[in-house]
């Protein structure tokens, strides 16, 4: 019996009262299921929220303690990159600048005063963290699931072990910063998404306030319902949302064929879920933006909202 919960950014409070109406009771300091139901994080559980640290001791305890998994969000590979040196080039594998200082700032605030806590150990566990599970009658990731993505991870180790610790290997963090490999692709499409360059002219402003010429698909869009550009472009907004979609895009863009349901977080949807049955389901209904904490029961195939 499983349970799948979307991305929690920092919201412990939400974390704790989704976890009491699923029935999962706190039992020396770790919240557990008394059915042994398991959990499953979908990442992004760092960044923007006001108890990152308490969120974090959440889902790693339960992690440790075999109540659940967690894979991994791009805020945690970021993280990652944001926090490990370049030792070639200088500097660090993510920028900092301000547009990545501003996106990490709560995560660096709230732990001020434990930077041996987030260095000794959530770090290194960010590491750890699976890009993606598949298990019998599921699958899961953060941002995308892509079967090429998928099969070359299964045929190619991003990881190094370093005095019998997993990380990701100096060499992959380079080569991602470097935008060079088949390892950026990757990992930046399992993690943030397949993006599309629009027709020209229809550039829009993301929600942070950046001017794109190309926007993030919704590959879990069925293809029968792709027939405006706001049915397969995420935030484009109403100008050239209503353009009728060409022959030519809708074959090329991404689309998820595969009978077996998969789960995932990242796109800050708004509203409320409201197809339990679909095979591509989305649980980011932007809980940081005063939106939802969504989970869901694979069993009874609801979801649970607050």
């Amino acid at each position: 019996m499983v349970d799948l919960i979307g991305d929690i950014h920092g919201h412990a409070d939400k974390l704790e009262e989704i976890l009491a109406i699923m029935g999962y009771v706190k039992e020396g300091g770790v919240y557990q299921h008394p059915a042994k139901r398991k959990l499953v994080f979908l990442g992004d559980y760092i960044d923007r929220g006001p108890k990152i640290r308490e969120t974090l001791q959440i889902v790693k305890a339960m992690c440790d303690a075999g109540h659940a998994r967690a894979i991994m969000g791009n805020h945690e590979f970021n993280a990652i990159c944001f926090h490990t040196k370049d030792k070639e080039r200088g500097g660090f594998y993510r920028k900092h600048t301000v547009v990545e200082i501003d996106q990490h700032i709560e995560t660096l605030r709230q732990f001020r005063n434990y930077t041996q806590e987030w260095e000794q150990v959530y770090l290194p566990w960010f590491h750890t963290l699976p890009l993606y599970l598949e298990q019998d009658d599921f699958r899961a990731v953060h941002a995308c699931w892509d079967d090429t993505h998928i099969n070359w991870l299964e045929t190619n180790s991003i990881y190094e072990f370093i005095q019998g610790q997993k990380r990701i290997s100096e060499m992959v963090l380079a080569q991602y910063a470097a935008k060079k490999s088949p390892v950026y692709e990757v990992l930046e499409e399992l993690l943030k998404g397949k993006e599309f360059d629009l027709p020209a002219g229809q550039e829009f402003v993301d929600k942070d306030g950046t001017t794109r010429k190309s926007a993030r698909i919704k590959w879990f869009q069925p293809v029968e319902d792709r027939k405006l550009h706001k049915d397969v472009f995420l935030g484009i907004g109403e100008e050239f949302g209503d353009l009728v979609l060409d022959e030519s895009i809708h074959a090329a863009l991404h689309r998820y064929d595969a009978d077996k349901s998969v789960f995932f977080g990242h796109y800050w949807l708004k509203g409320k879920p409201t197809d339990a049955l679909a095979k591509s389901i989305c649980l980011d209904y932007s809980v940081a933006k005063d939106g939802h904490l969504v989970a869901y029961r694979l069993d009874s195939k609801e979801f649970v909202i607050v």
